[in-house]
């Protein structure tokens, strides 16, 4: 019981200080949540995933098994969901945005300040989570906003949204940097990327409170309601099926057979009990299909993931 608390003290509650601020600070001051998420998303992100992945190593294999689990853990709650809106009979727009519900998770906001904490800014867990916040990226872009307006701004419009994000391309460039950093050429090529390297180091240094802030920011605008079902449904398919289908996941694809194995086992389930991802909510909005049930599912599974993020961290 002690280490559960301990685990909740350190790793849970330093993360909800840091929502709450921005949740509070913005009933007051207003701030532009698009201004805040693009900061994120075209600098903070990118700074980070290069920090990390220019520091880590990562192998091809690890590269291709965790995007491939990445697809994988998103194909699993979508055919789950999926069968649960047809069972339950619910309407297209209602079955459509439960499922987004589910199967969209804050691997951004929520999960990179939770592991950066969890193991000490280590940059192979980080790598590891940002490969799965890319894939998460990709689903959200193409299906997500599919599965909300239902083909009226077509497959190409969604392709697009996913190559104008940064990630993709900074991760070839982290790893090509790795590669020229091994050469001969670098003792010359060095002096005049030092003061850049320290730039981008200082800017992803900033990513952890701002996704906080931001998470806070956007939760903020969300309707507070504890009193429908449906909801409570798709925060314990996300919040409790996530990591049940991310440790058979594991199993599956011998990820603990792996080098470091063990830790992107770890990072992968930890990771799936994160709640709904507030792009969720974004799309919906954006798109009319069921915003209220988004706003609604967001908010609760963030306020419970508290204890289930706890438990799962302690499990594993």
């Amino acid at each position: 019981m002690s280490y559960f608390l301990t685990i909740f003290s350190e790793n849970i509650v330093p993360i909800f200080i840091q929502i709450l601020l921005g949740y509070f600070l913005h009933k007051k001051f207003k701030f532009q949540i698009g201004t805040l998420t693009k900061i994120q998303l075209y600098v903070l992100v990118p700074a980070l995933l290069f920090t990390k992945v220019s520091q880590a190593e990562l192998s091809g294999d690890i590269v291709g098994r965790v995007f491939l689990y990445g697809i994988l853990i998103f194909l699993c709650l979508f055919i789950v969901s999926s069968i649960v809106a047809k069972l339950l009979k619910y309407p297209k727009t209602l079955a459509n945005a439960f499922i987004n519900s589910v199967c969209f998770y804050n691997s951004g906001n929520f999960c990179l300040p939770l592991l950066e904490l969890l193991y000490k800014g280590d940059p192979f867990a980080t790598s590891v989570q940002i490969i799965i916040l890319m894939t998460q990226n990709i689903t959200t872009n193409t299906v997500g906003i599919f599965n909300s307006c239902r083909g009226k701004n077509g497959a190409k419009k969604a392709v697009m949204s996913v190559l104008k994000m940064p990630m993709p391309y900074v991760l070839v460039s982290a790893i090509l940097f790795k590669l020229l950093s091994n050469t001969q050429a670098w003792s010359s090529i060095e002096p005049f990327w030092r003061p850049v390297g320290s730039a981008i180091s200082m800017l992803s240094q900033g990513m952890i409170p701002m996704a906080l802030f931001t998470l806070g920011v956007q939760l903020a605008n969300t309707k507070i309601s504890f009193k429908v079902p449906k909801v409570y449904l798709s925060n314990f398919l996300r919040l409790v099926g996530g990591p049940v289908m991310a440790y058979l996941l594991t199993l599956l694809l011998g990820i603990r057979n792996m080098d470091n194995g063990s830790l992107i086992a770890q990072v992968m389930v930890i990771s799936s009990a994160a709640p709904t991802a507030v792009n969720t909510v974004i799309i919906a909005v954006e798109f009319d299909n069921e915003p209220e049930f988004a706003s609604q599912a967001v908010f609760s599974a963030t306020a419970l993931c508290s204890i289930n993020v706890t438990m799962v961290i302690f499990l594993v």
